[in-house]
């Protein structure tokens, strides 16, 4: 899930998805891919984040990793005073759970984290959209996600079949470097690999975009309109990933 809650009644729909995906059993961890609060404030107190952690964290048995977004950082009007705020409440948020594989940081941006589960890479980035307040922290930002991407490929145990990128935003902006990059790194990896984020807040699907091994997806707003999305990773050539928003079923209609 990613962009939300945004709104009081969102909040509550929210704990109801991760009462029910508890109570599912279906789901082996959570990600929220960053915006927690709306961009339509640019003071959120950290009051919001506490309360936004303690929705994904109370009654929760799953582990669940949160990446940063623009809205609760750069985008804010004292970027530095909600980067802290964030890193209060959101860093290594999984380590309050047991998890069933080691989880790596990159030592340059501990928010960074990366782990192989049932022989799939997963790692994340911290790619955020919005106002670009550093162009010179940007850059070094850019080029420590490129490295852990390529660092995380190239050492990844021959079993692993495929790769999950986790991020707030897609690669492609504020300039093509990142991109260029991934690509390549991409390419190099062989296997089908997964580049999952929010932020523009619209549902979509896009293969061969920029690689014929490369899957680009962009999640709905986490709202009462739209749950968390189950993602799963076959293993399978031809359909390495399947993507259930969960629209149509009947049980997450009612936690809605």
């Amino acid at each position: 899930m990613g962009c939300g809650p945004y709104l009081p009644e969102d909040e509550l729909a929210l704990a109801r998805y991760i009462k029910l995906e508890n109570e599912q059993s279906a789901s082996e961890f959570v990600v929220h891919l960053g915006d927690i609060v709306s961009g339509r404030r640019k003071d959120w107190e950290e009051s919001q984040y506490k309360k936004i952690a303690a929705l994904l964290r109370d009654a929760n048995r799953l582990p669940t990793f949160v990446v940063p977004g623009d809205n609760e950082w750069n985008d804010m009007d004292n970027p530095g005073a909600a980067w802290k705020m964030w890193t209060n409440n959101f860093l290594h948020f999984d380590q309050q759970w047991k998890f069933a594989a080691p989880v790596a940081r990159q030592p340059e941006r501990t928010e960074n984290f990366a782990f192989v589960l049932r022989e799939v890479l997963f790692l994340s980035l911290n790619k955020v959209g919005g106002r670009v307040h550093d162009a010179a922290e940007w850059h070094r930002r850019h080029r420590d996600n490129a490295q852990w991407i390529s660092t995380q490929m190239e050492q990844s145990p021959a079993a692993v079949h495929s790769a999950v990128i986790i991020a707030q935003d897609g690669p492609e902006k504020p300039d093509k470097d990142l991109l260029i990059s991934f690509r390549t790194s991409a390419i190099k990896f062989s296997r089908p690999v997964l580049w999952l984020h929010a932020d523009g807040h619209k549902w979509f699907v896009k293969t061969n975009e920029w690689a014929p091994n490369i899957w680009h997806v962009q999640t709905d707003v986490v709202s009462t309109k739209f749950p968390p999305v189950q993602v799963t990773v076959t293993g399978e050539a031809k359909e390495p990933f399947l993507f259930d928003r969960r629209l149509n079923d009947p049980r997450w209609k009612d936690a809605q």
